[in-house]
């Protein structure tokens, strides 16, 4: 395999067992998807190395890190606001009983707070590599590591692991919510949060332990959904925490 079309198997292998995502385990406000987008090989191999050559973190800087891989415009004064973290942003402005909540409310968050390693959000990926669509698998044509020639024998080599590992960190930290986004991975989810959820009339899953509030939506782009979704699933988590406050 010619080096400069392949990874290096031994960073991308550190990557797959440590990385979880970015911001600040002791925030208040957790979201966990599935993985982060990624491009073409060259745009994964670029995010791999820099988050390499930074240090090899479990949880990046998320504006220190996309400012290293050339993303720095989703962090200037004009940014233009990203899909995702859109209504994820709304989520919290929500529960922390903002309203009418506006583009440039959403706009302020996403270059100051969001993801950030000392501020109170964590946004954790249940896998560690970004890849363009669940349908694209580029690193089975880029590595030799027998447990990536395809995404199943992958998402068999670490899924278990990571559960537990997001599971224990819930645990250890104790966040007042945990917001998981993408209905295909329901057993997932279920699994780290290990509550009983109850499905609302707007069509999310939300349910609590003693001191966390978990809800399961729809990817945030997802066809159909809409911000006051969003805005609605923060005011439940206020809602709920509330009620942990009076007992």
């Amino acid at each position: 395999m010619n080096n400069q079309n392949c990874f290096n198997d031994q960073i991308l292998e550190k990557r797959v067992d440590k990385f979880y995502g970015y911001g600040n385990y002791q925030g208040n406000y957790w979201f966990i998807g599935m993985e982060e987008a990624g491009g073409d090989f060259q745009d994964s191999y670029n995010r791999i190395n820099i988050w390499s050559s930074r240090g090899e973190k479990e949880l990046d800087d998320l504006v220190e890190y996309h400012i290293a891989i050339g993303a720095g415009r989703l962090f200037q004064p004009d940014a233009p606001i990203q899909g995702t973290w859109n209504k994820l942003v709304r989520i919290v402005l929500s529960a922390k009983g903002k309203e009418n909540i506006n583009r440039e409310d959403v706009r302020k968050y996403q270059i100051n707070e969001l993801g950030r390693k000392n501020q109170e959000t964590c946004l954790l990926e249940l896998f560690s590599l970004p890849s363009p669509s669940t349908n694209q698998w580029i690193y089975s044509q880029h590595s030799q590591l027998p447990f990536l020639s395809n995404r199943k024998n992958y998402e068999n080599h670490c899924l278990e692991q990571r559960i537990k590992h997001i599971s224990y960190k819930i645990r250890e930290y104790k966040p007042s919510s945990v917001v998981f986004y993408g209905v295909s991975y329901q057993y997932s989810w279920k699994k780290i949060a290990e509550v009983d959820f109850l499905e609302t009339s707007e069509g999310f899953l939300i349910g609590t332990n003693s001191q966390t509030v978990f809800v399961i939506a729809k990817h945030p782009t997802s066809r159909g959904v809409t911000n006051q979704c969003f805005d609605n699933i923060g005011k439940s988590i206020a809602a709920k925490l509330l009620k942990f406050e009076h007992k």
